[in-house]
C-alpha cells in the first residue's frame, strides 16, 4: 500500500514542482523587466540634463526619447506653409460632404429655394476664406499689400500725422459745421422774433444776440486754432490765435530776469514784514527795556532763520551748490558717499578700540561680581574662551565687511572663518561634472544591492520545495 501511494503521490508532487518553477521564473523575469525600465527612464531624464549642462542641447539624438524642439519658434516655414494648406483643402472637402449630406436630407424642389442656399454657402465660404487670405498675406510678410483678398481695407499709411489731404478734408468739415452753427442761429433768431415793441430795443436785442453768437464762435475757433498749430508742428510759434500764451522756454531753470523778479519779491516780502512787525511793536509797547531786547531777539533769529533757507535756496539755483560757506548753519554735504576714505578707516578703527575697552571693563565688573573663593580654574578657562570666541567672531564680521568697503573681495583669505565665493556660478566644470558622475555610480550601485536584497526575498519558491 505503502509503495502504491508514493507512485501515485510523485508524479504529482514532480508535476507541482515543475509548475511553480516556472511561475517563479516568471515573476522574476517580470519583476527584472519593471526594474530595468525603471532605470532606464531614470537614465532618459539625467541624460537630457547632462546634454544641457555641457552646452550640446538640442543635440541630443543619442538620449532615448529625445524630441527635438521647433528650430523657428513663431515663423511659418514653407513646409508648415504647405501643410497647412494641405489642411485646409481636406477641411474644405469635409465641409462639401458635410453641406452635400445636408442637401441631400433637405431635398427641396423649387428651385428658387436651392438658390438662395448655394448662396448662403458660397457667402459663407467666402467669409470663411477672405479671413483666411489676410491671415496668410500676414504670414508670407506681404502685408499691408494684401489688395487681392475680398473686402481689405488697408491701414493708415501715416498713424499719428495730419497729412494735407487730411487737413482739407478736416476744413471742409470745420465749413460744413460753421454752415450748420449758422443755420441753427438764424432758427433760433426766428424762434425769438418780437412783434411788440419799438424798433429801438428790437434792433439791441438783435445785436446782443449777434455779439453772443460771435463771442461763441470766436472761442470755439481759438481752441481750434491751437490744436491746428500743434498739428502742423508750428507750435508753440502761435501768436495768430486769440488768447495764446506761450509756454515757459527754460522749463526748470531760474534765468537772470526771473531771479531778478524774485529778489524784487523778496524785497517786497521783507518789507511787508517789517511794516507788520512795526504794526504789532506798536500795540504791544513795553516799558522795560529787558522785555523789549528779547522781543527784538525773536525777531532778530526768525528773519536770520528765514534768510538761512532762502540763501541755501538760491546757491542751489545760482549752481553754487555744494559751495555754499557763506549761508548761516550750511552743513556740507558728504563728499564720497558710499565710499570709506582713510580718515573714517582711522575714525572706525579707534571707536573699535573704545568699543573693546568698554567691553573688557564691562567684563572686568562682571568678574569682579562673581568672585569665587575656589578656585575654579576650568570655569574660569571656559568663560575666557567664550569671550575670545565671541570677540573673534564679531571681528572676522568687521574683517569681511571692511575687505568688501576696500574694494578687495573675494580676496579676503585673512579673515578667520572666510569662505570664498563660487567663481564659476551656474556653470559645471569638468570636476564638478566627474563628482557627478561617481556619484551616479554610486546611487546605481546601491539600487543594484536593493535589486539583489529583493530578489533574494522572493526567490523562495525553490527552497521550499
Amino acid at each position: 500500500m505503502r509503495s502504491l501511494f508514493l507512485l501515485v503521490v510523485l508524479p504529482l508532487a514532480s508535476a507541482f514542482l515543475s509548475v511553480k518553477d516556472s511561475s517563479s521564473e516568471k515573476a522574476c523575469v517580470a519583476e527584472d523587466g519593471k526594474m530595468r525600465v525603471q532605470f532606464q527612464n531614470k537614465l532618459a531624464g539625467i541624460c537630457e540634463d547632462m546634454c544641457k549642462e555641457v552646452g550640446a542641447y538640442p543635440q541630443c539624438a543619442q538620449c532615448p526619447g529625445f524630441v527635438a524642439p521647433d528650430s523657428t519658434p513663431g515663423v511659418m516655414t514653407w513646409d508648415e506653409l504647405l501643410e497647412h494648406m494641405d489642411n485646409l483643402v481636406e477641411w474644405g472637402q469635409g465641409e462639401i460632404k458635410g453641406w452635400h449630406s445636408q442637401a441631400a436630407k433637405f431635398l427641396q424642389t423649387d428651385s428658387k429655394s436651392c438658390v438662395a442656399n448655394d448662396m448662403t454657402h458660397r457667402l459663407a465660404v467666402q467669409n470663411k476664406l477672405a479671413g483666411i487670405c489676410e491671415d496668410m498675406c500676414k504670414e508670407v510678410g506681404a502685408y499691408p499689400q494684401c489688395a487681392q483678398c475680398p473686402g481689405f481695407v488697408a491701414p493708415d499709411s501715416t498713424p499719428g500725422v495730419m497729412t494735407w489731404d487730411e487737413l482739407l478734408e478736416h476744413m471742409d468739415n470745420l465749413v460744413e459745421w460753421g454752415q450748420g452753427e449758422i443755420k441753427g442761429w438764424h432758427a433760433q433768431a426766428a424762434g425769438f422774433v418780437q412783434v411788440k415793441g419799438t424798433v429801438a430795443t428790437t434792433e439791441t436785442a438783435c445785436v446782443s444776440m449777434d455779439l453772443k453768437s460771435r463771442v461763441a464762435f470766436q472761442n470755439k475757433l481759438a481752441g481750434i486754432c491751437e490744436d491746428m498749430c500743434k498739428e502742423v508742428g508750428a507750435y508753440p510759434q502761435c501768436a495768430q490765435c486769440p488768447g495764446f500764451v506761450a509756454p515757459d522756454s527754460t522749463p526748470g531753470v531760474m534765468t537772470w530776469d526771473e531771479l531778478l523778479e524774485h529778489m524784487d519779491n523778496l524785497v517786497e516780502w521783507g518789507q511787508g514784514e517789517i511794516k507788520g512787525w512795526r504794526s504789532q511793536a506798536a500795540k504791544f509797547i513795553q516799558t522795560k527795556e529787558g522785555s523789549c531786547l528779547t522781543n527784538d531777539l525773536k525777531h532778530r533769529a526768525t528773519v536770520q532763520n528765514r534768510l538761512a533757507g532762502i540763501c541755501e535756496d538760491m546757491c542751489k539755483e545760482v549752481g553754487a551748490y555744494p559751495q555754499c560757506a557763506q549761508c548761516p548753519g550750511f552743513v556740507a554735504p558728504d563728499s564720497t558717499p558710499g565710499v570709506m576714505t582713510w580718515d573714517e578707516l582711522l575714525e572706525h578703527m579707534d571707536n573699535l578700540v573704545e568699543w573693546g575697552q568698554g567691553e573688557i571693563k564691562g567684563w572686568h565688573s562682571q568678574a569682579a561680581k562673581f568672585i569665587q573663593v575656589k578656585d575654579n580654574t576650568a570655569a574660569c578657562t571656559s568663560e575666557d574662551m567664550q569671550h575670545r570666541v565671541e570677540l573673534q567672531n564679531k571681528l572676522a564680521g568687521i574683517c569681511e565687511d571692511m575687505c568688501k568697503e576696500v574694494g578687495a573681495y573675494p580676496q579676503c583669505a585673512q579673515c578667520p572663518g572666510f569662505v570664498a565665493p563660487d567663481s564659476t556660478p551656474g556653470v559645471m566644470t569638468w570636476d564638478e561634472l566627474l563628482e557627478h558622475m561617481d556619484n551616479l555610480t554610486t546611487w546605481g550601485q546601491g539600487l543594484i544591492k536593493d535589486w539583489h536584497g529583493q530578489a533574494a526575498k522572493f526567490l523562495q519558491i525553490k527552497s521550499h520545495f
